[in-house]
């Protein structure tokens, strides 16, 4: 099915930034239409304008339904997102201050505190009279008094050859003078050394070198507490100009632009434009949707309208007999059959026109032009009782062996099953907007041509072949209402493809095997009938 369709288009104008519609040149579209349901519901709109209207307006709707689709962002959660990220900005920054003010004013007084402070105190030890320095002087004092004895007794001690030349166990005065002279001198010596590492000498060496130290660097305790001062200053906030204050001032600079920005007090802000575009985006999705939804609940007044229509007037039974009639041309015209149209003529029986279609089997089948009477009804007013008497009459009218009466499951009654056999005639309940029940009628029609077989033979020796044609029935129709099973599955949740597949397989077999022997007794009648022609 295929139609050619004008789209007008409708854009905006750029110089005025309306909505004023402007006209362009027609749209030419050529549509090729397969869907079922698109086809039936066209079907009911004449050829020509009618018809390209529908289709212009379902068009419409479906592009509304997809732009409508879309999101709308909400302005107040991400107001509210960025006041929570700005109080935690600032949590977080006023803690890493406190943090970082902490440890570095532990780590300088831990090393430069007058009182406390490890460098003080490692070079009070340094300095003292007793401290690092004088030990290491006295030490070195110690080794060259060490050295200079053992000098002395390689050379003139017990055992030197002085003494041994001098004879030392003897009275000798020179020995002794000598020996006196010695430690005299090294005494003195000694005395003099230590005399220029003691602090009590104002001339001494570590006297001079202390005051020289002093002279040029000052008194060491004071610079350090003068430099500590200095350092400590530049980590205090009471100071505008110190290090710590101009780095403060840098964060709450930035942290006031950044406030700026995402407040909507102010109106140039980034959150306030933001606001504003999503506000903006906002109303037209709801004039969009108040647009699609006044189309929609036109669309569905004028559908409930002439469904009410059709249903309170004489003509709905007839659109059901042409619906049959319909599905009846696809199933068996494709199977080679032809399907006549004769509920409006009258039949075998004068004055009356019970039968809506015949069914004219093909010639290539064991039941060449056998006849099958279908009758079509969308009334509440008939029990299976009857349906069957009606079915009885229907065949001798139409001269047909077997009868499918199709029950509309609108209207049908509760007694009407949905696929039953009875003798010569089938009783099957079809609805014309549903197409899971079409294979119901498709396997009305199946078994009445099965059935055709036995009609056009008449022949008593095929009694059991036709009770296997019952079985297969009988179970076709089993595997058949297996189909209300998977409509039910696959609408109650997707988890049920599983059993759909599993279902669907099953009988896809019984079904196969079950027309395998329908068609092996076929062949068979059909082998009988052409030995007694």
């Amino acid at each position: 099915m295929s139609d050619d369709i004008i789209l007008p288009i409708q854009t905006t104008d750029a110089r005025t930034g309306s909505d004023a519609p402007v006209r362009h040149e027609a749209l030419y579209v050529n549509l090729v239409i397969s869907d079922p349901e698109v086809i039936l519901a066209a079907g009911e709109y004449a050829e020509g304008r009618p018809r390209t209207d529908f289709l212009l307006t379902a068009l419409k709707v479906g592009v509304l339904s997809l732009r409508a689709a879309r999101g709308v962002v909400d302005g107040d959660m991400v107001r509210q997102e960025g006041e929570r990220l700005m109080e935690q900005l600032g949590e977080r920054l006023n803690g890493w201050r406190k943090v970082f003010e902490e440890r570095v004013a532990g780590s300088l007084s831990h090393y430069f505190d007058p009182k406390q402070g490890t460098f003080v105190e490692r070079v009070e030890r340094l300095v003292h009279a007793d401290g690092d320095l004088a030990n290491v002087m006295r030490l070195q004092v110690q080794s060259a008094e060490q050295n200079l004895a053992r000098v002395f007794e390689q050379f003139i001690g017990e055992n030197s050859q002085l003494l041994k030349v001098l004879d030392p166990s003897g009275e000798n005065q020179l020995v002794q003078t000598m020996q006196r002279t010695l430690d005299s001198v090294i005494q003195a010596q000694n005395a003099a050394i230590l005399q220029q590492f003691s602090l009590d000498n104002k001339g001494g060496a570590l006297t001079r070198f202390l005051g020289e130290l002093e002279a040029k660097h000052g008194n060491l305790n004071t610079a350090l507490s003068k430099n500590m001062a200095d350092v400590v200053a530049e980590f205090s906030l009471d100071r505008p100009d110190s290090a710590l204050s101009r780095l403060v001032q840098r964060v709450e600079t930035a942290q006031r632009s950044l406030t700026s920005e995402l407040s909507l007090d102010n109106e140039a802000s980034a959150l306030s434009r933001l606001q504003k575009m999503l506000e903006d985006n906002h109303r037209e999705q709801v004039a969009m949707a108040n647009r699609l939804s006044e189309s929609l609940n036109v669309a569905i007044g004028q559908l409930q309208a002439r469904r009410e229509e059709a249903a309170r007037s004489t003509r709905h039974g007839l659109e059901f007999e042409a619906g049959v009639g319909e599905q009846l041309r696809v199933l068996c015209e494709a199977a080679g059959d032809v399907v006549q149209d004769c509920g409006t003529t009258t039949g075998l029986i004068p004055n009356k026109k019970v039968g809506d279609f015949i069914v004219t089997i093909g010639p290539e089948k064991a039941a060449a032009n056998a006849r099958i009477v279908v009758e079509a009804k969308e009334s509440a007013s008939y029990d299976l009782a009857a349906t069957l008497a009606e079915a009885e009459v229907a065949r001798r009218n139409r001269g047909a062996g077997v009868c499918v009466f199709v029950h509309s499951e609108k209207t049908a009654a509760p007694g009407i099953p949905v696929f039953a056999r009875y003798g010569h005639d089938i009783v099957v309940r079809w609805h014309a907007e549903d197409s899971g029940t079409d294979v119901w009628l498709k396997a009305a029609v199946m078994v009445a041509a099965a059935m055709s077989v036995r009609a056009a033979t008449h022949d008593r020796q095929d009694a059991a072949s036709f009770q296997v044609v019952d079985n297969a029935v009988a179970r076709m129709r089993k595997q058949i209402e297996g189909f209300e099973v998977i409509r039910t599955s696959a609408t109650t949740s997707s988890n049920a493809a599983g059993k759909i597949l599993e279902r669907a397989r099953i009988m896809e077999e019984t079904m196969l095997t079950q027309l395998e022997a329908l068609c092996q007794e076929v062949v068979k009648l059909k082998a009988r009938q052409d030995q007694d022609g």
